[in-house]
């Protein structure tokens, strides 16, 4: 691929045109010194620093930053590169999510590389999919950053309008299995399953307008493992209070009115206080 400086040059150095080099006076830069340096500032950028730094404030700035490094160079070998520290950014910090999820958007809408860069995306979170079961067992804090990394690419990225289908069954699956939890025998029982039941609410919450598009019938099942989860004899009074305001989520269509969100602040606030 051309590189950005590349394309810069073509009428500043006046080939094919009869047009005489511009000459440069003293202390300015000419065209080609000022496009080697952006070249030089594209290739010597820190995707770790960049995403790190990365807020809804800033987020124009660093994307471009993030896009002018892809084109600056091999562009398959650097959105492998970024795909990739993208992925453990989130896996560490499953905040960072939506941001991610955000910034893949965009740079999936890019016409030069979008298309490559959402193909190598997709591919390593498939990756990092498959090995979900290791993940959570050797870190519960990386299966909340994955499951958040899932739930957000699915919240963000579209094709013709609609959610990626792509991604529904392992949406489906993830939030499943943080629902039916089995335990980490290295973790207060109670502690774990309502750390993952928060989880699966916030995400449900997210996405759940989205996974109906997508896919009706998975859905069903999803909330048929909510209705036996609140009558279960073991649940937490927590973790009813959370489930039943999904159930109504969805029965007003992904679209609670204030009153009712209110509502189950209270209850949970009250139930909360109760256990203090």
């Amino acid at each position: 691929m051309a590189s950005t400086a590349a394309r810069g040059r073509g009428f500043g150095r006046g080939r094919g045109f009869g047009i005489s080099k511009t000459e440069t006076r003293p202390g300015e830069n000419s065209d080609e010194q000022k496009n080697s340096s952006s070249k030089d500032a594209a290739e010597n950028v820190n995707l770790t620093e960049v995403l790190g730094d990365l807020t809804d404030a800033n987020f124009d700035e660093k994307e471009a930053t993030l896009s002018r490094y892809i084109s600056s160079s091999d562009s398959s070998g650097r959105i492998k590169e970024l795909v990739d520290v993208l992925c453990q950014r989130t896996l560490k910090d499953k905040e960072f999510a939506p941001l991610a999820g955000k910034v893949a958007n965009k740079l999936c809408s890019d016409e030069s590389f979008g298309g490559t860069f959402r193909g190598t995306l997709l591919k390593s979170t498939q990756e990092i999919y498959k090995n979900r079961e290791d993940i959570r067992k050797k870190s519960v804090g990386e299966w909340f950053g994955l499951a958040a990394l899932i739930c957000e690419l699915f919240n963000h990225l579209r094709t013709g309008g609609a959610p990626l289908k792509v991604l529904a069954g392992a949406v489906y699956q993830t939030l499943r299995e943080l629902l039916l939890v089995k335990g980490d025998p290295s973790r207060c029982q109670e502690e774990l399953e309502e750390d993952e039941v928060d989880c699966f609410y916030q995400h449900l919450k997210t996405v759940g307008k989205s996974l109906e598009e997508a896919d009706t019938g998975k859905m069903d099942q999803l909330f048929g493992v909510i209705r036996d989860t609140i009558l279960a004899d073991d649940t937490t009074a927590k973790t009813r209070c959370l489930l039943v305001e999904l159930l109504e989520l969805r029965l007003h269509k992904y679209d609670l009115g204030s009153d009712v969100q209110s509502y189950y602040c209270d209850k949970l606030t009250d139930i909360m206080a109760q256990e203090i």
